[in-house]
């Protein structure tokens, strides 16, 4: 294991393992920062991250925050690992599980899912531990600058991002750093600094880690191995979020307790478990046949949609590149009914092949 700093898109390969690293790094958070809060998912990243300020909190004998906004659509196996974390002695648990609109990009029917909804069947129950109260805001991404704007000054919100998974992670790691010198910090919404003590790290340094010091982790990732799923789909967030939703097409295997609740819940969610690996119902790495271009495509989509942000597509798509690789992309949009762009449009401004355009047609 090697560490990788990446400043001007470089990496720099120093003599100690990644391991060494995020433990110096662990030393130097609890030696700078008057309040540390590590946000945690359930998943293996987090689990990791989690484990290392755990142990460093321990030496100290420490206190810290933990925390987890809960959007209710979650794995059992999520909920316990996270449980597990939240009721051990050095840890003050920050679990939030408020009302929270989230967005279902299983229906054009049902558009949100209201999480904690008041008097609603929860696809599972709240804890005793956790925070329950409306905040003023009940968007997911406002509650996180809300938890942001708590924390205060001389503060640390450690998240276990890594650079590896995708170039926008690498550049939200990096681009911005909020101390000077500390390439893997960046700017929160409030006076909290954003820290990322695992970014070097790869899928196999966390899965060796995990193996060698044997700490409990996620169990849906043994059946996604089972399955034999690539490491880049292993993912145990939010069922119905547009990035993730494809979990639902295992969930009957997995934990069919889970699918009964979520699919009694929100409408939708039967049609992404059954045709979510569907390419020409959630996908679109490959065309339908009977349309010769990507914009054919989108043009029958848009005359075919019956959700109610039909003007919202047609404003982001006017603004838009006119390629087809942006047209594939908004077919995908319009396919999961993103209005709100949570899986945005990426154009690389490359030039589209001459020929490509006449392939198509033949």
């Amino acid at each position: 294991m090697t560490v990788r700093h990446r400043p001007n898109s470089c990496k720099l390969y120093l003599q100690k393992s990644v391991l060494e690293a995020a433990q110096e790094r662990m030393a130097w958070i609890f030696d700078t920062f008057d309040t540390i809060s590590v946000s945690v998912s359930g998943g293996k990243d987090s689990t990791v991250l989690f484990d290392l300020a755990y142990r460093e909190a321990e030496r100290r004998q420490r206190k810290f925050h933990c925390f987890f906004l809960d959007q209710e659509a979650e794995y059992k196996a999520s909920i316990e690992i996270v449980d597990e974390m939240m009721r051990r002695p050095l840890v003050i648990p920050v679990w939030y599980q408020v009302p929270c609109r989230m967005t279902n990009a299983t229906s054009y029917d049902e558009e949100w899912l209201y999480a904690w909804e008041p008097g609603a069947d929860w696809v599972h129950p709240q804890v005793d531990i956790s925070i329950k109260e409306p905040l003023p805001v009940d968007r997911f991404y406002r509650i996180m600058e809300y938890a942001d704007k708590s924390w205060g000054a001389n503060s640390a919100s450690l998240v276990g991002l890594r650079s590896e998974e995708s170039l926008n992670r690498y550049g939200a790691v990096t681009r911005n750093p909020a101390i000077p010198g500390v390439n893997w910090s960046s700017k929160s919404s409030g006076e909290s600094v954003k820290l990322y003590p695992i970014y070097d790290w790869t899928f196999e340094d966390v899965w060796t880690y995990i193996a060698n010091e044997g700490i409990p982790y996620n169990r849906i990732y043994d059946f996604m191995y089972a399955k034999q799923m690539r490491l880049t789909e292993m993912r145990v967030s939010n069922l119905i979020h547009e990035k993730a939703f494809k979990s639902l097409t295992t969930l009957q295997e997995f934990e069919p307790e889970t699918y009964d609740r979520i699919i009694a819940r929100l409408k939708g969610v039967h049609v992404a478990a059954r045709y979510g690996k569907d390419q020409l119902v959630f996908s679109t790495r490959k065309r339908p046949s009977q349309f010769k271009t990507w914009l054919a495509y989108r043009t029958f989509l848009l005359n075919t949609y019956t959700g109610e942000h039909k003007d919202i597509f047609l404003a982001r798509f006017a603004r838009e590149a006119e390629r087809e690789s942006v047209y594939r992309q908004q077919c995908h949009q319009l396919q999961i009914n993103d209005w709100e762009a949570n899986v945005p449009v990426k154009d690389t401004g490359e030039k589209e092949n001459p020929l490509q355009k006449w392939m198509d047609i033949l």
